[in-house]
């Protein structure tokens, strides 16, 4: 493959990972609020399941009872609530501790990337440099045609 055309792979590469890096954004946002959306819906289900049967047994049973259920009930919800809470943080933080890993990783190919582009820049001028020599050693020892030497040497002569 001709260097141009490797070159110009080499342009379309980068340009699709500065796309991927500028779509990666909007991607993940929207599947954060997707997955939001979900559990908002799924809290507001057992919520309204736990009142719903919180007023079956107060219609039921006395007023003290559907008390004490409404306090357990919300007991249990408020630890629910810490115990996602908390699976929620530790969840960011591993995500969080992943993508401080990616970037690092992507810094990393960035270096590599430009490092491998100075290379190829250096052994391109190298064999242009190469080229360069080998023309002038070819020039410099090719004798002077024979007609050329005589048409030097009739000329001068003829003086």
């Amino acid at each position: 493959m001709p260097l141009s055309d490797q070159l110009s792979a080499l342009s379309v590469q980068a340009k699709n990972l500065e796309d991927s890096a500028a779509d990666l954004h909007t991607k993940n946002s929207a599947k954060v609020h997707e997955r939001l959306t979900e559990l908002r819906g799924s809290l507001d289900q057992a919520q309204s399941e736990l009142s719903a049967q919180a007023s079956a047994d107060a219609d039921s049973l006395a007023l003290g009872w559907a008390d004490l259920q409404k306090s357990v009930a919300d007991g249990f919800a408020s630890l629910k609530a810490d115990a996602a809470a908390r699976k929620a943080n530790r969840k960011a933080d591993r995500a969080d501790r992943a993508a401080d890993n990616a970037e690092l990783d992507a810094e990393d190919a960035i270096d590599f990337a430009v490092y491998a582009l100075q290379e190829a820049e250096y052994y391109v001028l190298a064999a242009a440099d190469a080229r360069l020599a080998a023309d002038e050693a070819k020039s410099a020892e090719r004798p002077e045609p024979t007609s050329a030497r005589l048409a030097t040497s009739i000329t001068t002569s003829d003086l």
